[in-house]
């Protein structure tokens, strides 16, 4: 499967050549993608690049879209259209090809973000990463000493143990709490464990992305999320 994703692939179905063609074209430095040489016939293209043989655009790469979206309470953040109460139903036919990096669950609400930038989307989604996401967590009972110990010590997950993560009281029922692992349903099953619930639970941060002014099924286009 991997080989439809290499330029080879791509030489071979547009030029109607060999493989052997195909990588001397490559070798002659006739082919570029998105306007620099490359000579590596086996390189892994992502569907935004354009490639060219000579003075021949043979593929015109995908333009690139990065968007802030406020995903409210009660709609599925997946890509799966046939599911009703869908977040894809907010979101403008223009960015209907985008995908989300990471998730929010169906009772939880704020910022993601979605993009068509499969690059992108690895560097931020590997786990070496540790982008910080930060939430405002409201529960149905008072904050204890246990629940914070619960966040900023290394806690059992099931089969996994939590990092460390930043946490700060705001109230008697409100917590500020930064994350940068992405264990499922981590701060609901950290509250549970502690005999208490999450009312409502707003991400506000992605890395170095804000919620801001967003309100809920509003959207924000940007340039990209690197750099």
């Amino acid at each position: 499967m991997q080989f439809r994703h290499q330029l080879r692939y791509h030489l071979i179905r547009l030029l109607r050549c060999s493989h052997d063609a195909a990588d001397t074209h490559c070798r002659c430095g006739e082919v570029s993608i998105d306007g620099i040489v490359e000579t590596n016939a086996r390189r892994i293209l992502e569907p935004h690049e354009e490639i060219r043989f000579q003075d021949t655009v043979l593929r015109k790469g995908i333009q690139r879209k990065y968007l802030l979206f406020y995903k409210p309470h009660g709609y599925e953040c997946t890509t799966n259209r046939a599911i009703t109460h869908n977040m894809y139903e907010l979101i403008p036919e223009e960015f209907q090809d985008l995908f989300p990096l990471g998730r929010l669950d169906i009772n939880s609400e704020g910022l993601l973000l979605l993009t068509n930038d499969g690059q992108t989307y690895k560097e931020l989604m590997n786990k070496e990463a540790e982008v910080e996401k930060e939430y405002i967590v409201t529960t149905w009972h008072p904050l204890t000493e246990e629940l914070e110990k619960s966040f900023t010590e290394p806690f059992q997950l099931g089969p996994k143990t939590t990092l460390p993560a930043v946490f700060k009281k705001l109230d008697t029922f409100r917590f500020r709490v930064v994350l940068t692992e992405g264990i499922n349903r981590h701060i609901r099953r950290i509250c549970a464990k502690n005999e208490n619930q999450v009312r409502q639970l707003v991400r506000v941060r992605f890395g170095k992305f804000v919620l801001g002014d967003l309100k809920p099924g509003e959207w924000l286009r940007v340039d990209g999320f690197l750099g």
